[in-house]
């Protein structure tokens, strides 16, 4: 009885090692998210330069596309900043610090993955 669950043991550790190993592998399988928001920037920030591969813009509208990036992206930064400073008066620090948590660079690649799954099921 002892030797049998010992048995069953040994086939559950290995077919859980198993599962978690093919899961690894389908997660490393699948390309990285197109940066259409920047990583390297705050939350909402579009990056220039991908975003022209991405919709394939040339000649002398990716100038203009840029220049409208440029502009949405102060945009962002100024309305981010105006938020801040507009609700510093009533909130708490925690409060705060939960606004600098929803406006940090670690959210755009989570909307690119988004974006991207997206993208993949139509």
């Amino acid at each position: 009885m002892i030797t049998r669950f010992r048995v069953g043991i040994v086939f559950s550790v290995i077919g859980l090692s198993l599962a978690t190993l093919q899961a690894q592998q389908r997660g490393a399988q699948q390309p990285a998210a197109p940066e259409v928001f920047c990583n390297t920037m705050q939350a909402g920030a579009l990056c220039p330069t991908a975003t022209v591969s991405i919709l394939k813009l040339s000649g002398p509208n990716v100038q203009v596309w840029l220049n409208a990036i440029n502009t949405y992206n102060a945009a962002v930064e100024n309305a981010t900043r105006q938020l801040k400073a507009d609700t510093k008066g009533f909130l708490t620090p925690a409060q705060q610090a939960e606004i600098d948590r929803w406006m940090d660079k670690g959210i755009n690649p989570e909307v690119n993955r988004i974006l991207a799954s997206r993208a993949s099921t139509r």
